[in-house]
Formats: structure tokens, sequence, C-alpha cells
């Protein structure tokens, strides 16, 4: 109960904050429409039309975009001592970092359906059947969540708002150098080496192979071991940092 009444005041900042709303959902809207319609052309993906191939590293930035959000408000909640005067009401001792998790995860899930939405009018056109979709929506998930981890972690360690949001371009970095923009093989080498052996990689292989009807195995466990690795090492950071007081910046 306590989460939910914490879930629901982050939400109501996250309604009240129209230019945040335009913010999380302007990066990746850009980059959609840049590759799409100005990049895409000169991009070789085989059989696979373009728009077809980018919409699973646009989906990822669309969560990274949001999830900094997230780190923002949860330093913004530390920073200001409110973290600590919550700590000293009669709620459960994890309620407010489950809170921003909950909410995190609600607000960017609906991005990611606002994004989809706008890739199917721009041209995408996904072939999953049921069993697709189930895997499609368990990943996005498991991503939100594994996301939203590694921002509160980085919200609750970071001594300024400025750099609770930084784990967010670390993301982006591996985002550009996986295989979302472009096939790794058309990389050299050792930068090919650390595309395929990178995060990323087998996680939008996995969401764009489930939306085509033809998942490996091997990619979709590889892509749910890293989201899981991610969750577990962040949610122990997370669980350290959060029994740490802070003074309020003056």
């Amino acid at each position: 109960m306590n989460t939910w009444v914490l879930t629901v005041r982050m939400l109501k900042h996250n309604i009240r904050s129209a230019d945040t709303i335009m913010t999380v959902l302007a990066m990746p809207l850009m980059i959609l429409l840049a590759f799409v319609f100005v990049l895409g052309g000169a991009m070789n993906t085989g059989p696979m039309r373009y728009v077809d191939y980018v919409v699973p590293v646009v989906l990822l930035f669309c969560i990274a975009t949001g999830v900094s959000y997230t780190a923002w408000r949860v330093n913004q909640d530390v920073t200001s001592g409110m973290f600590d005067r919550f700590r000293t009401m009669p709620i459960a001792r994890g309620a407010l970092v489950g809170g921003h998790v909950a909410a995190s995860v609600i607000a960017n899930a609906v991005s990611v359906v606002v994004i989809i939405l706008v890739a199917v009018l721009c041209g995408y056109r996904p072939q999953a059947g049921f069993a697709g979709w189930v895997l499609t929506v368990a990943l996005l998930l498991a991503t939100l969540i594994a996301f939203t981890v590694m921002g509160v972690a980085f919200g609750l360690l970071a001594k300024t708002n400025e750099g609770a949001g930084m784990f967010s371009y670390l993301v982006m970095v591996l985002l550009f150098v996986s295989s979302g923009f472009a096939p790794t093989d058309t990389m050299r080498a050792g930068l090919r080496a650390f595309a395929n052996n990178q995060p990323m990689t087998p996680i939008i292989d996995t969401l764009r192979d489930a939306q085509f009807g033809r998942a490996d195995v091997g990619t979709t466990l590889t892509a749910f071991a890293w989201l899981a690795a991610v969750i577990v090492v962040f949610a122990v950071l997370a669980g350290v940092a959060s029994k740490r007081p802070r003074r309020p910046q003056v």
C-alpha cells in the first residue's frame, strides 16, 4: 500500500511535467524519423526494410531517455532531504524506491507504446504471432525494469541532479555501438567484437527477431541473462545507497 501511494505521487509528477514528457519522447522520435527517412536509404540491411530493422533500438532509446528522468527525480528526493524525511515515517522501508521503480515502469511503458504507434505510421509492419508478442512484451518489460533499477541506483549514488542522469549517456553509447542501426558484420574487427559481446546487441536482436517470427533461443537467453545481471547488480547498489543518510543541498 505504501509503495502504491508513492507510485501515484511520482506519476502525478510525470503528468504535471509536460515539458519532461516531450523531452522523453522527442529524442527517440527524432532518431526514428531521421534514420527512417533521412539515413535509411543508405543502409543495407538485406531483405529487411530499414524501418523494421531500426525500431527495436529506438524503443531502447525511448526507455533510456525516460529512465534518465527517473534518476533525476530520485536524486531530487535525495538531495532535497525528502528521502530522509520519508525514512522517519512509519512506512515500508523500500516503499520510496519501489514507488520510483513502479512509476518509471508504468510511465515508460506508455512512452514505448507511443513510439510503436508512430513507427507503424512510418511503415513499421511487425509479423509476430502470439508467441512473438509475448516474447516482445516480456523482453521490453525486463528492459524497463533493468534500466529503471540502474537509474534509481545512479539517482541514489549521484551527488548532483546532473550526475544522476549520466548513466543514460553510457547506455546510449552502447546502443549506438550495437546491431541497432547497422549489422555488426559491417564494422571493423575490434568494434565488431565489442558490439557482438555487449548487452544491447542480444536484446536488440531478440526484439527484432521476435517481431518477425524467428527468435533464436541462444540469443534470447543471453539477452535475459544480461538483463537479470543488471537488475541484481544495480538493485544491490540501490539497496546499499538507500541506507546512507544524505544531507540536503543548500
